[in-house]
């Protein structure tokens, strides 16, 4: 009784019910801040060093390495001694460790290998050779994508799901699903998603297995319940078959990942799996102020897919949420640095306990830009910096070759990107042709072309690239920045580029782009006459400006990437309609949901201070557009906020963001185009729509892009992709999927 009291008196009374709860399924709703891991811990101690259990019968499972170890510390520092024998780990480690014990059961080879991404895409760009498909076509990271996530959806290789149409691209996803399956399976390979699919099948094919399995492990514990997806919904049913012990701990307010595949439905439907299953809940908050708890409280009561909960914190209220309005994005931005620093200053806040939230990482690029012209070291985290991203240096190559076509560095990322077939051995052969004449790439390039008789097809592909950089140089040579930068993204059709490169994450990295955009236009604007000389010079300087070594500074970081984590104070940016909530995500009702946990998660970071900003105007791709204020800044409880503004936008009013609250059942504007009156609006969702039914010239509103115009239309249902010139927003051109796009019409 003596050891079971130490494991206990530190825990308050919901939290010992759980920890000392017995047999049969338990779920722990434990809320934000609420002792969530100590709870878990705890109770693998007390089943270990109270309850009698043999470690080897507990298996507790979550899904990182450092969760998993920070469990499994934290559990032997609370019994003295190691959990020997008892299994923490990741869900991926488990099945692992399970189907190597039952390999031939399973239908592997015995030291089968797990490979990575670089070896899965060998063996997707075999199945498109198979499959006669041009890797411009479909590319092999966009057919990786679409058979993972068959796999976690639990398809069978070469059928369709019940919610897949037998028209369009499903059976093609589906043929290469089974031609992939059956090309690891010879090489006698597994793939990550492969760990959990295939325990699953093992298991559920194979009752003795499971049997066997079931009894050894009596005591089953899962972390993070709501972030599951469907494989490891039901590895947990099938091993929960036997004793039925099975605790597990999680918040459905919490759940932020379905992007992954995470299902919310699993939580929410615990006690329906599990009839005779209890139900504790964890509501005294350990980490916040009542005002940031009432007002996350508040705001997530407006979701209808979850278990009621009323966190509470006995630290006291503390002040109210600050709501500032700016006029634009880029006062926005010197308002969140200036915040910092005051918070710093007065409330004795150290900077590096200090973070900056926002929805996209395209919306560090402002903040990070102020942060260095301020003096202010800061990290990044869960992210590169701005200037580090990829699809930002590839196009920054391309402008640096307009003005310094001798950088070799430059030459060879340009060159890589868009792909042009020229492989090493190309350019490791123009390089030896450089050293010997003592030129640059770009030189020797021109001169090998030049020829009378050119090496056929390095010729072939290097001439069209030599071509373009010279037409863009004589262009930029003559025009603004911005003008520049749209010229050379227009000329590779970069945004096409990036989603055939980039299937999973193109639209955040066009984003990007169209901060990079921003940025241009902000050189201009401030009246330089270098233009793309200039400006290339200065994103020299702070790329290298920003990296403050041995110094520490606030924290940047996405919403997702804040799971978990804590800070003293937190400023949340960019709460606009259509950047938060997302404008992919507002004409869908459990998204816009998921929106909402994500700024209940936002929020519930903050242990003494909460600041939320917006801005009467935004430039997502340099131009400026209306921004409307995010529809949950009217869920909030106004005597909870303390509301201060711009000068420049005082006639806005506060009056716009403590409106009515809206409700929305389809796509809105976003960053933002806000609707003007008298105009007629028809909303139109484009999903599985025909090519004739827009016709070129058609105005429309993007809820992301702002006002464009129809360029061309082909296709028809999952095929169909609209080419639009965003004249507002400053993109001339973006292909967009008919499934991630909502028009809006309206006369201008």
């Amino acid at each position: 009784m003596h050891d079971a009291e130490r494991l206990l008196g530190d825990l308050n009374p919901p939290q010992r019910e759980a920890v000392t709860h017995g047999e049969g399924p338990l779920l722990i709703l434990a809320g934000a801040g609420t002792g969530k891991t100590r709870v878990i811990t705890h109770r693998i101690a007390w089943l270990v060093e109270a309850a009698g259990a043999p470690p080897h019968e507990i298996v507790a499972v979550t899904f990182t390495n450092k969760a998993a170890q920070e469990m499994k510390d934290r559990a032997e520092r609370l019994l003295g001694d190691e959990l020997t024998g008892a299994f923490v780990g990741t869900f991926h480690a488990f099945c692992l460790r399970v189907l190597r014990a039952h390999t031939r059961v399973a239908g592997l080879a015995p030291d089968f290998v797990i490979y990575d991404t670089a070896d899965q895409q060998a063996v997707v760009r075999q199945v498109l050779r198979e499959m006669a498909t041009p890797e411009t076509t479909i590319s092999p990271r966009q057919t990786l994508a679409a058979i993972s996530r068959r796999k976690n959806a639990l398809v069978a290789p070469g059928t369709l799901a019940d919610d897949e149409p037998a028209a369009g691209r499903a059976p093609f996803w589906a043929r290469a699903h089974e031609l992939y399956d059956a090309a690891l399976r010879r090489a006698g390979a597994v793939d990550f998603d492969d760990l959990l699919v295939e325990a699953v099948r093992l298991l559920r094919d194979n009752p003795d297995v499971r049997e066997k399995l079931a009894r050894r492990i009596r005591w089953l514990l899962v972390d993070e319940y709501q972030d599951t997806n469907p494989p490891q919904y039901a590895l947990i049913r099938l091993l929960a078959e036997g004793p039925r012990n099975v605790s597990c701990v999680g918040d459905e307010d919490q759940s932020i990942y379905g992007f992954r595949g995470a299902d919310i439905r699993n939580i929410l439907n615990f006690t329906h799996d599990f009839s005779d299953a209890r139900v504790i809940k964890l509501e005294q908050n350990y980490r916040s102020t009542g005002a940031i708890l009432g007002v996350a409280s508040s705001l997530i009561r407006h979701n209808r897919r979850r278990r009621d909960k009323t966190l509470w914190t006995a630290s006291g209220q503390g002040e109210s949420i600050l709501v500032h309005l700016a006029a634009d994005d880029r006062g926005e931005a010197d308002f969140v640095v200036g915040e910092l620093l005051r918070r710093s200053r007065e409330a004795g806040a150290p900077l590096d306990e200090l973070a900056v939230l926002y929805r996209t990482n395209a919306s560090s690029r402002l903040i990070e830009d102020r942060l260095v012209a301020a003096g202010i070291p800061y990290r990044v985290l869960g992210s590169l910096r701005f200037y580090d991203r990829k699809e930002i240096k590839d196009l920054i190559a391309w402008l640096r070759l307009l003005v310094h076509p001798d950088s070799d560095q430059d030459f060879l990322r340009a060159a890589g990107f868009p792909p042009r077939g020229l492989g090493e051995r190309t350019l490791e052969q123009l390089g030896q042709v450089a050293a010997r004449a003592g030129d640059s790439l770009f030189r020797a390039a021109r001169r090998a072309c030049a020829e009378p008789a050119p090496p056929g097809r390095a010729a072939r592909v290097l001439t069209p690239m030599l071509t373009q950089v010279d037409e863009l140089t004589h262009f930029a040579e003559r025009s603004t920045t911005v003008a520049a930068v749209q010229a050379v993204i227009d000329a590779l059709d970069y945004f096409q580029q990036l989603e055939k490169a980039h299937p999973l994450d193109h639209a955040s990295r066009a984003e990007n782009v169209g901060a990079l955009l921003a940025a241009a236009r902000e050189h201009d604007e401030a009246g330089a006459v270098d233009h793309l000389a200039g400006f290339l010079d200065r994103v020299s300087l702070r790329s290298d400006s920003d990296d403050v070594r041995g110094e520490r500074g606030p924290t940047l970081l996405t919403v997702h990437s804040a799971k978990g984590l804590e800070f003293t104070g937190v400023v949340v940016a960019g709460l606009n309609e259509g950047l938060f909530p997302h404008a992919l995500s507002t004409g869908d009702l459990e998204e816009v949901e998921e929106e909402r946990r994500l700024m209940y998660v936002a929020i519930t970071r903050a242990r003494r201070f909460v600041t939320l900003t917006l801005s009467r105007e935004r430039r997502p791709f340099g131009a400026p557009v209306d921004a409307a204020p995010s529809r949950f800044l009217a869920e909030l409880p106004p005597e909870l906020l303390h509301l201060s503004q711009d000068p420049l936008a005082a006639d806005w009013g506060a009056r716009r963001f403590r409106g009515a609250r809206r409700t929305r059942t389809a796509a809105t504007p976003a960053a933002g185009v806000t609707p003007g009156g008298g105009e007629r609006r028809v909303e139109r969702d484009v999903d599985g729509a025909e090519a004739a039914e827009f016709a070129p010239g058609q105005w429309v509103v993007h809820p992301m892009f702002g006002k464009g115009r129809i360029v061309a239309a082909e296709g028809s249902g999952a095929h169909l992709k609209l080419k639009i010139r965003f004249e507002r927003a400053g993109v001339r051109k973006i292909m967009a999927h008919a499934t991630t796009l909502t028009l809006v019409e309206r006369d201008f």
